[in-house]
């Protein structure tokens, strides 16, 4: 196993240390409590180690976590095909209780199909090997899924170019609207349309805002190399009122489906 480490090993291991610490016990007390050497708890904690899943569940154990670290070590093992860059904002999503989302050049990622998601991966990474860009757009589809069981509330607002330019393949782009139709008639978001216009709103970059309690909310900004967490209130706040502003420019949810419909009509 590589000395090296990632984010998902230091960050499972920083919470190993906590709670140890937290517990009183050293790290010799913690490794005889679970069988293992105090070398592979000092390994875990460096995040030079990524522990099995029955180590964490015997961690868990014997530091009384409640199953904190096993839900952890779930939600970074789950990250694993996605871009450093995003694992942040990945997690906040999940956790959210409501997510607000302005997309101006592609269909917002929670919202992809397989095949648009691998054309823009493999037009974005074309020294990665193919399976890869594989793993990384199964990864995209995959997010949508993942939230269904906490039920988020879903408010998209989409350039109406968005729909209009054609990823991969007439067939591809077809399917990928026919997918936006679905989860609009099986009411899982709200998905509105916005006409751009040279002094409208929607010259904005991406931007998404998620709330995880009614007492706290975090934005993402996207830029040219990843994108950025957002959790300073006041600025916080102007992507609040930047996304309330392209929700009011917007067409209506229902007139929003409509041109969907008409785009994907039009598509040879």
């Amino acid at each position: 196993m590589s000395g090296d480490t990632d984010p998902i090993r230091r960050r499972l291991g920083s919470e190993v240390r906590r709670y140890r610490l937290l517990a009183g016990m050293t790290q010799e007390s913690l490794g005889k409590r679970i069988r293992i050497s105090k070398p592979m708890v000092s390994a875990v904690e460096r995040g030079t180690r990524l522990p099995k899943p029955d180590i964490v569940d015997e961690l868990d154990v014997a530091l009384s976590t409640g199953g904190a670290l096993k839900r952890l070590w779930r939600e970074l093992s789950d990250t694993r095909d996605v871009p450093e860059w995003f694992r942040n904002a990945l997690l906040i999503e999940r956790r959210s209780r409501e997510i607000r989302e302005y997309e101006p050049l592609v269909v917002p990622g929670l919202l992809q199909t397989y095949d648009y998601a691998r054309t823009l991966i493999g037009s974005w990474n074309v020294a990665s090997p193919p399976e890869e860009m594989g793993q990384a757009a199964q990864a995209r589809v995959d997010r949508l899924p993942a939230l269904r069981g906490n039920r988020p509330l879903l408010r998209f607002v989409v350039s109406e170019t968005v729909l209009r330019h054609t990823v991969g393949s007439p067939a591809i782009m077809k399917e990928q609207l026919e997918h936006i139709g679905s989860l609009i008639e099986e009411r899982v978001m709200s998905f509105q349309v916005l006409h751009r216009t040279p002094d409208g709103p929607g010259t904005c970059l991406p931007l998404r805002i998620c709330s995880l309690s009614p007492a706290r909310t975090i934005g993402y900004v996207e830029h040219a190399l990843g994108g950025e967490v957002v959790e300073d209130p006041e600025h916080v706040g102007q992507l609040m009122t930047a996304f309330g502003e392209l929700q009011a420019a917007a067409l209506s949810p229902r007139e929003s489906a409509h041109l969907l419909e008409q785009i994907k009509g039009e598509i040879q």
